[in-house]
């Protein structure tokens, strides 16, 4: 089974249990929990998303994770770049970039 088929049951999971807050008597409890499934619906589906677009542009989303944990070295930069070219974030400081240029507004970091 691929790695976006678990995300994918996942998702349906979360579905079927968001559905079942119908069924919770207590107003602020079942917003409380309609808010922390809806909330973990958006990740997995941004990170299925983002999974899905590093595998578009070539990259292997498990070996960037291993090279991201490997000190700064030449493949841990690289693995950064890739997220942030996927992602719209800055690898440096996580600020948002602007897909038109190739530095962050923010911190000034070059990304290639």
């Amino acid at each position: 089974m691929s790695e976006s088929a678990s995300v994918d049951e996942f998702i349906r999971h979360m579905q079927a249990e968001l559905d079942a807050c119908e069924d919770i008597v207590d107003k602020v409890e079942r917003e409380k929990r309609q808010w922390q499934i809806e909330s973990s619906l958006l990740m997995a589906i941004e990170f299925s998303d983002r999974f899905k677009e590093l595998a578009k542009l070539g990259q292997n989303p498990i070996k960037i994770v291993e090279a991201l944990k490997m000190q700064d070295g030449g493949d841990s930069k690289i693995a950064k770049q890739v997220i942030a070219m996927a992602s719209g974030m800055c690898p440096s400081c996580g600020a948002p970039m602007d897909s038109d240029l190739s530095f962050c507004p923010s911190c000034g970091d070059y990304v290639e």
